[in-house]
């Protein structure tokens, strides 16, 4: 009876590891939205939407995503999301961002922003990404650039 427990506990192991499924990476689409929050002279609040494709055949979710935004390689504000995301399957999924803005950094890139028909936007971070309780850590790299048009 001790041997069918271990036999039947080593099938159940292999059984478990083998149906985990390694999580294909979430693929950045593009920015969808953006509009100004608060704005102040030190730091302002940006509020974004950013679309994501899940490639796998599950269903995800997203939490505890924490980046820098990047304005041609300078960093010009901080997110820290503490929200969980649904993440439906096969398709495209928007997360909504509420960034804090160094304005310093901002105005230090306005004068080559002003010169540049486009500018570099790039996040780097952090978030968890699971299912069924189990998060596992997943980096943010998202980078696209930004055509100015001022007048």
């Amino acid at each position: 009876m001790k041997y069918i427990r271990i036999i039947l506990a080593i099938f159940i192991t292999c059984g478990i590891f083998s149906s985990c499924e390694k999580n294909k990476d979430l693929q950045f689409v593009r920015v969808a939205g953006f509009s100004l929050g608060e704005l102040g002279m030190s730091k302002s609040i940006v509020n974004m939407t950013l679309a994501y494709y899940n490639p796998n055949n599950y269903r995800l979710q997203l939490k505890d995503a924490d980046f820098d935004l990047f304005i041609d390689d300078t960093e010009v504000g901080h997110s820290i999301q503490d929200t969980i995301i649904n993440i439906p399957a096969r398709d495209t999924f928007y997360f909504p961002v509420k960034l804090e803005v160094n304005m310093g950094n901002v105005f230090k890139n306005a004068f080559s922003a002003f010169s540049n028909k486009e500018v570099t936007i790039k996040a780097t971070g952090k978030c968890k990404v699971g299912k069924g309780g189990v998060y596992l850590p997943f980096p943010i790299k998202c980078e696209t650039k930004q055509a100015l048009k001022f007048f």
